[in-house]
């Protein structure tokens, strides 16, 4: 069966969360024949991860047929607490944008914590070859179309790898086109910083649940109150009250966020009966759904651990 370039992507975006010892497995057709990755793209760099199966993680594949790189990176799994939204703010450190330098454009913002991503991912070696080393050697001279995406934070980290990469290939006059897919991600940055990456890209995609929370955070927070108020779950007031506290914090330094590509494209999620917000948020997000509503076969993957609300922080996404 043919599958879409949005398929495939998302299904890559939904690999990253395996082990990193498994990713190689799930791209071959002899152990995942349904993935809608086919068994046509080959695993050529990575995965490189921060930590031991945790944190910022990121694999490079190749469509031998096609001439296609695709750049694949991890999100976190969010575990929808009350504390989520706080846990998020402070990770990513959105209230502290900092300029973007890949290239200088004027009055373009970006999560401090969202480039502390990028720096990860950018600096990041697997078997002895730094990855800019293999964007130099590999990809640049190919000609290749080179497509980067991740789902949910990883989602957030395609939005400024993209860009960086692009700025990269035009440093050595490569002629390869950068398209990036992210799913269920929050925006990386400012009006300003959208607007240029809008422009910079010939296409580019967004897909976004509706009813997904992590896509609303930051410059739709509000909205959440009511995401499922009919039918029911409805918003806990103890979430309602960290949504204003965030809001009020962000109002007074003046930060705002904005995410590119206009309206997007929005898949039509549908409540579930759950009796909890948080699981059907977490039912919301999750990869599997995403693959669902784009018609692709789903990547089972076994569940994350629950991360207990303590000094544990998600690692620079």
């Amino acid at each position: 069966m043919t599958y879409t370039d949005s398929q495939i992507m998302m299904t890559l975006a939904a690999i990253t969360y395996a082990r990193a010892k498994d990713i190689g497995s799930y791209l071959l057709p002899t152990t995942n024949p349904s993935n809608a990755t086919n068994g046509d793209w080959a695993l050529v760099w990575g995965p490189a991860v921060t930590t031991i199966d945790e944190g910022n993680l990121m694999f490079v594949t190749y469509n031998k047929a096609t001439n296609q790189y695709a750049i694949a990176i991890r999100g976190t799994y969010p575990y929808f607490g009350l504390a989520l939204l706080v846990d998020l703010y402070e990770d990513l450190d959105v209230s502290h944008p900092l300029p973007w330098q890949y290239p200088p454009v004027p009055g373009a913002l970006v999560a401090a914590g969202t480039l502390d991503g990028l720096n990860d991912l950018i600096r990041f070696t697997s078997n002895g070859v730094a990855f800019h080393a293999f964007v130099d050697s590999q990809i640049a001279p190919s000609g290749a179309e080179i497509f980067v995406t991740g789902h949910s934070l990883g989602g957030a980290l395609a939005t400024v790898l993209a860009p960086w990469l692009a700025y990269r290939l035009s440093e050595s006059n490569a002629k390869s086109a950068v398209t990036p897919y992210t799913y269920a991600a929050p925006p990386a940055g400012n009006t300003a910083f959208a607007t240029f990456y809008t422009e910079l890209f010939k296409s580019s995609y967004r897909y976004y649940n509706v009813i997904d929370i992590v896509p609303k955070a930051w410059a739709d927070l509000s909205s959440i109150k009511s995401l499922y108020s009919s039918p029911e779950p409805a918003c806990p007031w103890e979430l309602k009250g960290t949504i204003d506290l965030i809001s009020d914090w962000l109002k007074d330094a003046k930060v705002n966020y904005t995410q590119p590509n206009g309206a997007g494209s929005s898949l039509p999620g549908v409540p579930s009966p759950a009796s909890d917000f948080f699981a059907e948020a977490l039912d919301q997000h999750d990869h599997n759904y995403y693959l669902k509503l784009l018609g692709a076969p789903t990547v089972p993957i076994a569940a994350p651990r629950t991360p207990a609300r303590s000094k544990k922080k998600f690692p620079h996404v």
